[in-house]
């Protein structure tokens, strides 16, 4: 475990902090003719060599640091926008490869599907794994048809008023959920309270800004963003309560 987080500290260093952003433009813009890519890759060589310190032995890191170097190649070429679904495909695609150069090193190979079936196959997980899916979108629906006549209301107010980011509200939704059934299932129900605070404090504002909007949309609006807030944390909770009960 030691080897896999010193190697996950040299990536996180030298992949988000020490690559300036026009390394990763001149990378996506020339692809092998970049002389930032190789750059990079031995700065990958070297910051794991150091971080690993194994000092007779290169070759993990070397292996690694050529193995970051394919990942990135293949980033940049399919990737010409910076999608999200190409970031996350190449940071897992990096961390699968720290995780088995740290086995190679250590000799132990503990990770097989006889372990991931009796990691999988318990109550506990599975419980965890189905409320926290349950959380995310069956909850978004569930609290969408609840609020759909507030909404039909609202547009009737104000048909015109571009208020929202498209599909902010869905995604905020969800990572609340999620953050409070992680909450529920460590105990810290002090954390929940901190959430509602902030985004009270949030909703205020927007209620104190509100420009060409009429006061009576901005007035509901907030009432129907605390609604649906508050269906969404008890539905979180309940999920995350039933859970604990299974284990």
């Amino acid at each position: 475990m030691i080897e896999f987080l010193q190697l996950l500290l040299a990536h996180i260093l030298v992949d988000f902090y020490w690559q300036p952003t026009k390394w990763v433009i001149d990378k996506r813009e020339k692809s092998l003719g970049s002389k930032f890519l190789y750059l990079h890759i031995v700065l990958v060589i070297v910051v794991s060599y150091i971080l690993l310190g194994h000092w007779t032995d290169p070759v993990p890191a070397i292996a690694l640091g050529l193995a970051h170097g394919v990942i990135d190649i293949l980033k940049v070429s399919f990737d010409k926008k910076g999608t999200l679904a190409w970031f996350a495909g190449d940071q897992i695609a990096h961390v699968i490869s720290i995780a088995i150069t740290a086995l190679v090193i250590t000799n132990k190979f503990p990770v097989g599907l006889d372990t991931f079936k009796a990691w999988l196959y318990t109550t506990k997980t599975l419980a965890i794994l189905s409320g926290a899916l349950i959380s995310l979108t069956p909850i978004s629906f569930f609290v969408g048809i609840l609020t759909k006549p507030w909404r039909e209301e609202l547009a009737a107010l104000a048909p015109n008023a571009d208020d929202n980011l498209a599909n902010a509200g869905r995604w905020i939704g969800m990572s609340e959920r999620l953050l409070i059934f992680v909450f529920v299932l460590v105990s810290q129900f002090s954390a929940i309270g901190f959430l509602i605070a902030a985004k009270s404090l949030l909703r205020y504002n927007d209620k104190s800004a509100s420009g060409e909007i009429s006061a009576a949309y901005i007035s509901k609006k907030s009432e129907y963003v605390l609604v649906g807030t508050l269906m969404s944390y008890t539905c979180a909770i309940a999920v995350a309560l039933v859970v604990k009960t299974l284990y």
